[in-house]
C-alpha cells in the first residue's frame, strides 16, 4: 500500500507541477533526503561515527551476531523504507494538491471533505453504539488499547482527522455567507439545500468526536478555535461574526444533545492518569533520543527501539511516543529535524503570505485550513495521529489549500485558450472570441470559448 501510495502520488504531482520549485519545495526536498540518507549502508566506521549506539541496539536485537562490513543508520531498514514511501506520497500529494487547487476547486474538495467525514462519523457513532472490538463489525482489531472507531484503530487518530475536517468545513460555511464577497448588500444565512447539509455534516462530526472521548483532541481543537479567532478578529465584521457565531452554537448544542456527557465527564476525571502514563512513555524515550541525537534510529523505527530502551512493566508495549515531536525526535535526530524546521519555518511564512494578499472569500477557506493543522499540531503534544497515512493525507490537502497561489486570469486565460484551441482543432471548427466567467469561488476568471452560431439567412 505504501508503495502504490507513493507511485500514484508521485505521478499526479509530477503532471501538476508545471513551474520551477519554490523554496518550501526544496527545504521538503532536503527532508526527503534525510530520510533516504538513512536508509543508505555506510561503511561500519562512517556509521559508528554517525550513530555510536546503534550497534549496541542491533545486536540486542538479534540472536545472531551482525557481522556486515555496511549498515544503514536506520536500525530497522524495513520499517524505515516504508515510512519513507508514506513521506514521499504525502509530500507529492501537497504538491499536487497546492498545483491544482490554484486554479480552483476549493469549495469542491471542502465539499468532497464534508462529505467523507458525514460517512466515517456516521460509520463510527453506529459503531460505537454496539461497542466491541471489531472494525466494520468484521474485522477484530489485533491491538490493546482504546477502542477502534469507524475505519481507524484507535480512536483518538480517528479525532485527528475530524479536527483538521471540521474547521476546513465551517471555512467552507462563511465563504458561502452572503456579504463575505467584496460589494455584496445581502446578511441573510443561506440555509439552502447544500448549506443544511454541510451543518448536518458538521454537527455529526462533532457529536462523533465527543463519543471517542479523545481529550487530546477536544483541547488541540478548543485551542486552535480560540487562536484563529484572536488572530482574525479584525479582519471580521461584527455582523458576519454573529452570524458565524451562530452557526457554531447551532452546531455545539445539536451535538452536546446526543452525546453521553457522564461518560465525557468521567473520561476527564482521568486526565491526570492519562498524562501520568504519558510521562513514563516520554521519560523513556529520552534516553533513546539522547544516544542518537545526530542520526536517529530510522523513520517509522520507534517501535523496534523501544524493544531495548523500554524499561517498565512490558504487559504493554510501546509501540508509538504519544509526542509526535518527541517520536520525531527520536526517529530522526538533528538529521531531520534541522531540515524539518527550516521546511515549517518556510511553510508559515508562505501561509502568511497567503493569508495577507488573499482579499477574496478563499480567506476564509484558507484560514479553516490553518485552524485544522494548527489543532492536529496542538493534538501532536499527546498523540501520534499524523503518523497514520489517512491523516497526513487530509493535512497535505490542508496544507495545499492554505499557500496555493492564485493564478492571474491572464494565466489562466493563455491555458484555457490553449485547450480551446485544442479542442476547436480536433473538431475542425473555428474560434471566436473567448469570453471571461468568474468561477463558484470568484476567485480568478476561466476563459470559455462561444459556441459558433449559425448564420441567419436574410428573409
Amino acid at each position: 500500500m505504501a508503495v502504490m501510495f507513493a507511485v500514484l502520488s508521485l505521478g499526479y504531482a509530477a503532471v501538476a507541477i508545471p513551474r520551477p520549485m519554490q523554496p518550501l519545495d526544496w527545504s521538503l526536498a532536503l527532508l526527503v533526503g534525510a530520510v533516504v540518507l538513512q536508509l543508505i549502508p555506510l561503511p561500519a566506521a562512517i556509521g559508528n561515527l554517525l550513530s555510536p549506539r546503534a550497534a549496541g541496539v542491533r545486536s540486542s536485537l538479534s540472536l545472531v551476531p551482525h557481522a556486515a562490513a555496511w549498515h544503514s543508520l536506520s536500525i530497522d531498514p524495513r520499517l524505515t523504507a516504508q515510512a519513507a514511501l508514506e513521506f514521499i506520497g504525502v509530500l507529492s500529494l501537497f504538491g499536487a494538491a497546492r498545483e491544482q487547487l490554484a486554479s480552483g476547486g476549493v469549495r469542491r474538495i471542502s465539499r468532497a471533505i464534508a462529505m467523507i467525514g458525514f460517512g466515517v462519523a456516521f460509520l463510527g457513532i453506529a459503531q460505537a453504539a454496539t461497542g466491541g472490538r471489531s472494525i466494520y463489525w468484521l474485522f477484530p482489531t489485533e491491538v490493546e488499547g482504546p477502542l477502534p472507531f469507524g475505519p481507524f484503530v484507535n480512536r483518538n487518530h480517528f479525532a485527528t482527522w475530524i479536527i483538521m475536517a471540521m474547521p476546513l468545513c465551517l471555512g467552507y460555511m462563511a465563504a458561502r455567507i452572503p456579504g463575505a464577497q467584496p460589494g455584496s448588500e445581502s446578511r441573510a444565512m443561506p440555509l439552502d439545500t447544500r448549506g443544511t447539509w454541510i451543518i448536518a455534516s458538521l454537527v455529526t462530526m462533532l457529536l462523533a468526536l465527543l463519543l471517542t472521548l479523545s481529550r487530546s483532541a477536544a483541547v488541540g481543537l478548543a485551542i486552535a478555535a480560540i487562536v484563529t479567532l484572536i488572530l482574525t478578529l479584525r479582519a471580521i465584521k461584527g455582523w458576519f461574526f454573529r452570524r458565524l457565531g451562530a452557526v457554531v452554537v447551532l452546531v455545539t448544542l445539536l451535538a452536546v444533545s446526543w452525546a453521553d456527557l457522564p461518560a465525557i465527564r468521567e473520561r476527564l476525571a482521568g486526565a491526570r492518569g492519562g498524562l501520568a502514563n504519558r510521562l513514563v512513555i516520554w521519560n523513556e524515550t529520552l534516553p533513546m533520543v539522547r544516544d542518537f541525537w545526530l542520526a536517529g534510529v530510522g523513520a517509522g523505527a520507534y517501535e523496534t527501539g523501544m524493544r531495548v530502551y523500554q524499561r517498565s512493566d512490558r504487559t504493554t508495549y510501546f509501540n508509538q511516543a504519544h509526542n509526535h515531536y518527541l517520536q520525531v525526535a527520536a526517529e530522526g535526530g538533528a538529521l531531520f529535524v534541522v531540515p524539518f524546521l527550516i521546511a515549517l519555518v518556510a511553510f508559515i511564512w508562505t501561509a502568511s503570505q497567503r493569508l495577507r494578499r488573499d482579499l477574496t472569500p478563499m480567506w476564509r477557506l484558507r484560514v479553516g485550513a490553518a485552524c485544522g493543522l494548527g489543532a492536529a499540531a496542538i493534538q501532536s503534544i499527546w498523540e501520534t495521529g499524523l503518523a497514520l497515512t489517512a491523516n497526513s493525507a487530509l493535512a497535505a490537502v490542508l496544507a495545499g489549500i492554505l499557500v496555493c497561489e492564485r493564478r492571474s486570469a491572464s494565466k489562466q486565460a493563455k491555458r484555457a485558450h490553449r485547450k480551446t484551441v485544442k479542442v476547436e482543432e480536433r473538431q475542425g471548427e473555428g474560434l471566436r472570441d473567448p469570453v471571461p466567467v468568474t468561477d463558484e469561488l470568484g476567485v480568478g476568471e476561466k476563459m470559455l470559448a462561444k459556441e459558433p452560431q449559425a448564420k441567419r439567412e436574410p428573409s
